[in-house]
């Protein structure tokens, strides 16, 4: 994602930032799944680091533009000489949450950065989860403080995310904590 007021930065919100997820559902519940789940794709299958502390997209854009042209970072070369032999650096938010700051794969957008891991406001889960409990939102299965039922997840895993059923909810681990911290957040 690009922000035009800020450095030209490879920020992916739809893995790592709840509160944009959150707005896109908003907007996701408004239309055919099939559309909604095109953009669902950029979550992608890994296991991913999801930041859910309270910086905006555009604050994080704004606070990483300021350290990269502060640092020097203006250019593919200078930040891969600041990284030297290091695959990654981690630069501090300031919400106290620690960013990876990589060399990114596309010139224009040469500087990288997700939440780093066991962070600060950082959840590491997998894709599928979020992707899970995003479907559960968007078809409106549960309510706000509801617990949901491994009936309604099951359905949407198979038939809005073509992946397998689970045989068990745990309280307090994978989609059912998830689920829970959008219900707070």
């Amino acid at each position: 994602m690009k922000s035009e007021k800020y450095f030209p930065i490879a920020f992916n919100p739809h893995k790592h930032h709840l509160g944009f997820l959150k707005q896109k559902i908003a907007g996701w519940k408004l239309l055919p799944w099939d559309e909604a789940a095109q953009e669902v794709l950029y979550i992608g299958t890994n296991l991913i680091d999801v930041y859910y502390g309270n910086l905006t997209v555009s604050q994080i854009y704004e606070e990483v533009s300021e350290f990269a042209v502060m640092t020097g970072l203006t250019t593919a070369g200078k930040l891969a000489a600041w990284l030297g032999h290091e695959e990654y650096r981690k630069k501090m938010l300031s919400d106290q949450s620690l960013w990876v700051i990589r060399q990114g794969l596309n010139p224009e957008y040469f500087l990288h950065i997700h939440p780093a891991k066991h962070s600060l406001f950082t959840l590491r889960i997998r894709a599928s989860t979020l992707k899970t409990v995003i479907a559960l939102k968007v078809a409106e299965y549960g309510s706000e403080g509801e617990t949901i039922q491994l009936q309604e997840v099951n359905k949407a895993r198979t038939t809005m995310l073509g992946l397998s059923p689970i045989k068990r909810l745990e309280q307090d681990k994978g989609i059912l904590r998830i689920w829970s911290i959008f219900n707070k957040q």
